[in-house]
């Protein structure tokens, strides 16, 4: 009988665990494990640093795993721990489903469960279930964590392009990206199209940075160019997928958290102008819209809330209070 060709699969889901060599330690032990095995031959060790568990798309090393074994190249993979293989219960049972009619075995190597034994099926499901109530559970405390985060003035997540950390939890600005960032407002102030917008600025990129419309909306709209912070308008109700914060949880509203690089008073044109649709690249300028984009001072007709939505807003000067929705 030949060797068993095994595969290792390692996952960590926080950059904490991988500062903390977790991955490698994982990586480390699979290759010795499996190559002072003589019944075993490596095929391969195959991983996701800093990446969730709930979901097979958003993990690369599991979805390159599964084609290998779908083209014969795999019989038995190892992994840690049911968590570590997957976190979402459906997705978790889906998968060994489809591996067992491959003739491909799971070592559960912590619960020290075998996948083909189909007398494991209860037991798999019963661990699988925990697995994805703790990641539920991780999920609301890291949002009670930001909320805490927001009450205390204090952003969290990643720093908004055109920015920079400045430690203490202070933002300064980035020269180099707020160039862009200043040159979108103005072409839009002056009610040019996304796609004219969009232009100039891959004109202007030497870096990485990828420029869609979607990401120029978003940027287009975003308080945080006028000097404040604004969070939680999306929320994860289930683990994994984000929506709109409908009064589902507190959002919060720090007022002149750091320097801006756009005025107020542009900001505000722009969003006026968002609002009108006038930077769609097939829409037509009407008669009010013209003169809107040559008078600057239009009003702008805005839908009335269906409902009271507020917001716990932060001044640097001022302290805590709240606001009331806008539109």
């Amino acid at each position: 009988m030949g060797k068993l060709k095994t595969a290792a699969y390692c996952r960590v889901s926080t950059d904490k665990e991988a500062q903390e060599g977790s991955y490698e330690m994982q990586e480390s032990y699979f290759m010795d494990r499996i190559q002072s095995n003589p019944d075993m031959e490596l095929v391969g060790i195959y991983g996701d640093k800093g990446r969730s568990g709930l979901y097979v798309d958003g993990r690369p090393g599991l979805k390159k795993l599964l084609e290998d074994c779908r083209a014969g190249r795999i019989d038995l993979i190892l992994t840690k721990s049911i968590s570590r293989f997957a976190r979402n219960m459906s997705d978790c049972a889906n998968m060994i489903r489809e591996l067992r009619t491959l003739g491909v075995n799971i070592l559960f190597e912590e619960e020290k469960l075998n996948s083909q034994d189909t007398t494991c099926d209860l037991v798999l499901n019963i661990f699988s279930a925990i697995a994805q109530e703790e990641s539920h559970s991780i999920s609301q405390h890291s949002i009670r964590s930001h909320e805490q985060y927001a009450l205390e003035g204090r952003p969290y997540g990643r720093i908004s392009f055109g920015y920079r950390n400045a430690g203490g939890n202070r933002w300064e600005i980035n020269e180099e990206e707020a160039l862009k960032v200043r040159k979108a407002f103005q072409m839009a102030g002056q009610g040019k199209s996304y796609s004219e917008i969009l232009k100039a600025l891959r004109e202007m990129e030497h870096g990485e940075y990828e420029w869609k419309q979607k990401r120029l909306k978003h940027m287009l709209t975003n308080p945080v160019y006028k000097g404040d912070y604004y969070s939680h308008g999306t929320v994860c109700l289930v683990p994994g997928k984000p929506v709109q914060n409908r009064g589902y949880r507190d959002r919060f509203y720090i007022k002149g958290h750091h320097e801006a690089i756009v005025s107020p008073e542009l900001f505000d044109r722009v969003q006026k102008i968002v609002e009108r649709g006038i930077l769609i690249n097939y829409k037509r300028c009407s008669e009010e819209d013209r003169e809107f984009l040559e008078g600057g001072t239009q009003r702008v007709d805005r839908k009335k809330c269906e409902k009271d939505r507020t917001a716990d807003c932060f001044s640097q000067k001022a302290g805590r209070r709240v606001l009331p929705c806008e539109h």
